[in-house]
């Protein structure tokens, strides 16, 4: 009689059942040792697809920081390049008036204060550069998604697998 199953078995048979729970018992052990020895190897060459989903993650947002940063330099230098065209069409403006004015010997002391006048605003405006500003958009939603990493209950951890 097996005490295992509770089954009568003559000899021959018991023996063949024996032997069977011997091969399965083998298994076991087979399947045991396989699971003793991955626990206990580190996983250095292979890191864990959670760690490779954050580095993704990172260099995703670091792409999308250079890029917008990129182009805000871009946008920094056009606008910069502008106001020195400005700056330069004003200055020949004065260049012109007063070449004009001296040439034809048709000036006064009104005209010398007011390109004077218009001179020291063009350094002021050099001085000052531009009236560029850099702003913060507080009304755009996340650009970057936030990630934190969180225990999950066995059923979420399904869940996260399944999408």
């Amino acid at each position: 009689m097996c005490e295992g199953c509770s089954s009568k078995l003559c000899r021959a048979c018991y023996n063949d059942h024996h032997q069977q729970l011997s091969k399965e018992l083998d298994q076991f052990v087979y399947e045991h040792d396989m699971l003793k020895q991955q626990l206990e190897t580190p996983n250095e060459n292979e890191p864990h697809h959670l760690l490779k989903q954050i580095d993704e993650w990172k260099k995703d947002s670091i792409n999308k920081i250079n890029q917008l940063a990129d182009q805000c330099q871009a946008d920094v230098n056009q606008l910069l390049d502008k106001n020195k065209d400005q700056l330069i069409n004003k200055f020949r403006k004065i260049t012109n008036e007063a070449r004009k004015g001296q040439k034809d010997d048709d000036y006064d002391e009104r005209d010398l204060k007011m390109w004077m006048t218009q001179l020291k605003e063009l350094k002021d405006e050099l001085i000052k550069q531009s009236n560029i500003c850099i702003a913060v958009d507080k009304q755009q939603s996340a650009w970057i998604k936030r990630i934190k990493v969180q225990e999950a209950s066995p059923q979420q951890g399904n869940a996260e697998d399944s999408k």
